[in-house]
């Protein structure tokens, strides 16, 4: 019997209008505001960006109501099959055995319809999955949670696993939240100031530069404005992407939800698990804190908060997290040998440079006040501080700094490769770098190691997994 082709629910037409009006929001921008900002207000102008948007609205609408009426989507014994396309037509197979997850989404826009988006997951480790399904009703998505259940290798007589489960509290979320530093949220605010002051003209430019600050004082206290609104941000946006954050552990598959404004559901299979990250950043590692993303096959270019493991834990209480949810990777973050005391300067050289150049930058404008810049040679300090690594068991342990603290844990058998580096000045001091990659956005790097230590853990590495 030939399965029912279905049709998404009709809030897909929305969803998609939404889509392609994000993806054209810029330029559509740009056409209804600068007419504008050309000159003195007047009526022609307001009523020509008017129909600018609305034909913009009109063609988005237009496009989310052909993708909708033409996608189709079904479920037979062996596959879940999508169909989608009017003129470039495109057919999309994935074998039930071959699903690893199934990720639930409820943006704003779905919870108004009361349905779900549904992404399709597989080995292939697709960004947003093999097929997306972007409205769905309840029935629908657990119509497909049977099919995948049914087409699973785990056998269904198999013994119960104990389930493991753990939410984040309103005191870790503030805590969380208040922690977090995101301060790049301010890189495309410039970037969009940026273009938007490209765009105008000279007489605007030449007023708006009237409020740059023309003191010293003023732009310490602008800068400090930016960073305490970039904070801000940061403090807003981790209590809408982290709000009733829960991790469950089922057999062999981690379930992760999170999204106060946005719910999202997403299961990882722990076989796609390669990494995990301790990552102490500049406000928690006073505290003794830390966040826990992995390196997911398939996850590299899905958002940060779609690799989280759990958004704050103690540093200390890091081994027993993981033995009690990731038992596979379990390891502990602390007790890891340092470089060698003559690799410092090594360190420390850098940061000087960069400290010496910015002083000397600064010297016209602020006098003597720019030595502080000299403080600068202490991040080379604590990088080489923080620097440490251990290969014990089979299982990789490598800490760098940057601005955050990041520690790798990982089985060794599960990296892609791994480089032993020398350059002239390291072969005469007898040091060398070593590198281990486990993915897109997980190097484990470990710098101006004894030489010695390097040639025996790249051997190491390179000897084949115990079975």
């Amino acid at each position: 019997m030939t399965p029912e082709r279905r049709k998404l629910h009709p809030a897909a037409m929305v969803v998609y209008s939404a889509a392609a009006l994000r993806s054209g929001i810029f330029p559509l921008l740009i056409i209804v505001v600068m007419p504008l900002l050309g000159g003195d207000f007047d009526a022609r102008g307001l009523l020509r960006a008017a129909v600018y948007g609305v034909i913009g609205i009109g063609v988005a609408g237009v496009a989310g109501y052909v993708r909708w009426s033409t996608t189709r989507w079904w479920i037979d014994e062996t596959a879940v099959h999508h169909h989608t396309g009017l003129l470039r037509k495109s057919d999309t197979k994935v074998p039930l055995e071959r699903i690893e997850g199934l990720d639930v989404h409820q943006g704003p826009l779905q919870r108004a319809f009361g349905v779900f988006a549904l992404d399709v997951q597989t080995g292939a480790g697709k960004k947003g999955g093999e097929i997306a399904l972007p409205a769905l009703t309840p029935a629908a998505v657990e119509d497909l949670r049977a099919a995948r259940a049914s087409g699973s290798a785990v056998a269904v007589d198999a013994e119960p696993v104990e389930r493991h489960s753990r939410r984040l509290s309103r005191r870790e979320l503030a805590i969380t939240a208040v922690t977090a530093g995101q301060l790049g949220v301010l890189l495309p605010v410039l970037a969009a100031l940026g273009q938007v002051v490209s765009q105008v003209g000279e007489n605007e430019q030449e007023d708006a530069f009237r409020f740059l600050p023309h003191s010293v004082t003023m732009a310490v206290l602008i800068v400090v404005g930016l960073l305490l609104a970039a904070w801000l941000i940061s403090i807003l946006g981790s209590v809408i992407a982290f709000g009733g954050f829960t991790i469950v552990r089922e057999e062999e598959r981690i379930l992760v939800r999170r999204g106060l404004v946005a719910r999202n559901e997403a299961t990882v299979p722990v076989g796609r698990v390669r990494a995990v990250r301790v990552v102490e950043g500049l406000l928690r590692r006073p505290f003794g804190l830390c966040a826990l993303t992995v390196e997911v096959t398939g996850y590299a270019n899905e958002a940060s908060a779609a690799r989280t493991l759990f958004p704050v834990v103690r540093v200390s209480d890091v081994r027993a997290f993981l033995d009690e949810f990731l038992p596979e990777l379990a390891d502990d973050p602390g007790a890891l040998s340092r470089p060698p005391a003559r690799a410092a300067r090594r360190y420390v050289a850098p940061s000087l440079a960069l400290a010496v150049l910015v002083a000397v930058g600064l010297w016209f404008l602020v006098g003597v006040f720019s030595l502080l810049a000299l403080v600068i040679t202490a991040y080379g300090w604590a990088r080489w501080r923080a620097a440490g690594w251990r290969l014990r068991d089979g299982r990789l342990a490598v800490r760098s700094q940057r601005l955050a603290r990041v520690t790798v844990l990982a089985p060794a058998r599960l990296r892609e490769s791994h480089t032993r580096t020398q350059n002239v000045f390291q072969r005469r001091a007898e040091l060398a770098d070593l590198s281990v990659s486990f993915g897109k956005s997980t190097t484990a790097r470990i710098r101006h190691l004894e030489a010695r230590q390097v040639i025996e853990a790249a051997a190491a590495l390179g000897r084949p997994a115990p079975r």
